[in-house]
């Protein structure tokens, strides 16, 4: 299982999180990539934006630095217990929070936090 799966199986389990989350016809609104445009809020998009690699040896990669970014979107810029909620499953994977950014973009408030972390090469 890849590094977006893993992320995306925990927040997905995670029964706390998913009731803090609007929801769409199949499950609470965790979408990788891109959110489709339905009108409901809060919603959450991951995404991994670097994978870098970290250490090499004998012209072998061995190890590698994955960051993912979480976006918080909201209406109501209402997001404290959605981010606790993440960072809890985030560091329950191994991944560290890096940064975080706020910002109302259009009709919303999108909170983005980048968790990173180390991996070996065949994960």
């Amino acid at each position: 299982m890849n590094v977006q799966e893993r992320v995306y199986q925990v927040l997905r389990k995670d029964a706390a999180l998913t009731g803090l989350l609007a929801r769409d016809r199949r499950s609470p609104c965790i979408y990788h990539g891109k959110s489709p445009d339905a009108g409901s809020y809060p919603v959450l998009v991951y995404s991994v934006v670097s994978d870098v690699p970290a250490l090499s040896a004998d012209g072998e990669e061995i190890e590698r630095r994955v960051t993912v970014r979480v976006h918080i979107l909201t209406k109501d810029g209402a997001a404290d217990a959605i981010e606790s909620a993440v960072r809890k499953d985030m560091e329950r994977l191994g991944f560290r929070r890096r940064q975080s950014l706020e910002m109302a973009e259009r009709q919303q408030f999108v909170k983005m936090i980048d968790f990173c972390i180390g991996t070996g090469v065949e994960a």
